[in-house]
């Protein structure tokens, strides 16, 4: 039997929880850094799941809101048993960027009448009380999706902003055969 440590999230200095990275951007400057962030939330993949309600170029920061959903653990079929909403913050500066996922919220499903599974109406529990309302077990267990979600989005964000253009001429992509 093994036992591994899980990534799991923090609580900021309001009580909130939070998922913090910092990260080194390499050699671009902060306006680079910060056109990559915005065209990662233009993608197609990403823009059902995000949305941007803040973007600032001078300070070099973008708030967006977003939602991913969670499965519960006790049930034996496997369906969305509710979604998760969060605010995530992102600051760049010259060959370095930071990011935190917080404000987490549940908010559970239910079946309507044409048994469709939609977000109970006027029903949002806060992460921080998510095992005063929820079953211990599953609790837990959407407090660890929140922290795989971080790290999976992380690595994602990181392939975006560390990501080297591609270079093109007249439209037409370059491939450089000198350098590989």
């Amino acid at each position: 039997m093994a036992v591994a440590q899980k990534d799991s999230l923090a609580t900021d200095e309001h009580g909130k929880y939070i998922y913090y990275h910092v990260n080194a951007g390499g050699h671009s400057g902060a306006n680079v850094l910060l056109v990559r962030a915005l065209d990662f939330f233009d993608m197609p993949a990403n823009s059902a799941n995000f949305k941007i309600t803040d973007k600032d170029a001078n300070a070099k920061t973008v708030d967006v809101t977003g939602f991913f959903a969670v499965q519960s653990t006790t049930s034996l079929t496997k369906h969305d048993d509710g979604k998760i909403t969060f605010k995530l913050r992102i600051e760049v500066k010259d060959g370095r960027y930071r990011y935190w996922l917080s404000n987490f919220v549940f908010i559970p499903y239910y079946k309507d009448r044409y048994n469709n599974l939609v977000p109970k109406p006027g029903v949002e529990i806060p992460a921080e009380e998510l095992n005063k309302k929820i079953d211990g077990k599953d609790a837990a267990h959407y407090l660890d999706e929140c922290a795989a979600f971080g790290i999976k989005f992380g690595a994602r964000f990181k392939k975006q902003l560390e990501s080297e253009p591609v270079k093109t001429t007249n439209g037409k992509k370059v491939i450089v055969t000198d350098k590989w």
